[in-house]
């Protein structure tokens, strides 16, 4: 039998009362699906036939699909496996809770067995949004229905593909993929390093905080410079305005650098456009031949782009000193609010940043 069960994501929390938000359109639906399914799983068994990354309930365990047939794993003491409504999209989850709990979570949507909902449900009083970037994929996994708190991982996200190393279809200079079938949750307890824990690490760390959401292909950012233009002289020590042009990003967006760093997932607002910011940075040359790497520990100037672009989508900065007479770098550093560099769906994309090169002198 395969080892790809997720034996930690059977250990999940126990909501004992859930939060319930203002009845949508959907809900009723849901809760209808809900029961239908929990109706189907009475009839599954270990051994039941099934499609291979498909979770169910088996009795009370949860139950997944490895090798066409379901392999089931206790709950969490104390609680159960159940199909669950969702409360912020449509659709169910499947997770372990308690009976209390998803008759609750059921009823809440206005959903009964076998008969009709209320005429004029109740309506409750909203709780605090979820956290921004949040899609509760596993509604009811964790305390008080907040997926966020729990600290176990809710099956409804385990990625199957990750068990993968990809040397299925090779090409020649390809290596095998590091493989988790528990989405790598603990992946820097096997390395000697600090966590990142949202510092600034300069010798080097983990970081647990997951990628998070990824455009579409259509919404990917880019920027380009408007000024300087690439090739232009300007003059040595004197003030110079860098102007850059920035297309689907909501810029703006960032957070405390020293407490921050790299401690959130990537986030997109309602249009699928990441929120996030730019940085500006110039690193001098030998000579607009020069072919050798430079080093990212030396610059001549830097700048976060921390405000709104203006109306045309332009971000400046001013480089109030201006800069020795030399040959110049300018580039674009375009990053998530907390400050990892963005993430694009495909790997064959135009570059998400831009380049230059200036010369100073007299």
């Amino acid at each position: 039998m395969r080892s790809a069960f997720i034996t930690l994501a059977l250990c999940l929390a126990v909501s004992a009362r859930p939060q319930l938000w203002r009845r949508a359109e959907f809900d009723l639906k849901n809760g209808q699906d809900a029961i239908a399914l929990n109706e189907k799983f009475k009839n599954l068994k270990d051994g039941s036939a099934c499609t291979d990354g498909e979770n169910s309930c088996v009795g009370d365990k949860f139950a997944q699909c490895v090798g066409g047939k379901f392999v089931s794993q206790n709950c969490a003491p104390g609680t159960i496996c159940a199909a669950l409504p969702l409360v912020n999209s449509p659709g169910t989850s499947i997770t372990c809770t308690t009976a209390a709990d998803r008759d609750a979570r059921i009823a809440a949507t206005g959903a009964a067995a076998g008969g009709s909902p209320p005429t004029d449900p109740p309506v409750t009083e909203p709780p605090a949004p979820p956290a921004t970037g949040g899609n509760n994929a596993g509604d009811g996994a964790a305390p008080g229905g907040d997926i966020q708190a729990a600290l176990t991982l809710d099956p409804s996200v385990v990625a199957k593909g990750f068990e993968n190393d990809g040397q299925s279809v090779p090409a020649e200079g390809q290596v095998a993929s590091l493989t988790s079938s528990n989405n790598f949750i603990n992946f820097c307890k096997t390395v000697n390093l600090p966590i990142t824990n949202g510092a600034q690490v300069t010798d080097g760390s983990c970081n647990p905080a997951p990628m998070g959401v990824i455009p579409s292909t259509k919404n990917m950012p880019s920027s380009k410079f408007v000024s300087p233009l690439n090739g232009a002289t300007i003059a040595p020590n004197t003030k110079f305005t860098i102007e850059m042009a920035v297309r689907n990003m909501e810029t703006g967006n960032f957070v405390n650098a020293q407490q921050n760093y790299f401690a959130a997932p990537q986030q997109l607002n309602g249009q699928g456009i990441i929120r996030g910011h730019s940085h500006v940075v110039i690193e001098s040359l030998t000579s607009l031949e020069q072919t050798t790497p430079t080093d990212p520990n030396v610059f001549a100037f830097f700048k976060g782009l921390n405000g709104k672009a203006n109306g045309q989508g332009i971000l400046t900065a001013d480089v109030d000193k201006g800069l020795p007479a030399g040959v110049y770098k300018l580039s674009s550093i375009n990053s998530a609010a907390n400050h990892q560099p963005v993430l694009a769906p495909i790997a064959q994309h135009g570059s998400l940043d831009d380049a230059i090169y200036f010369t100073v002198k007299a």
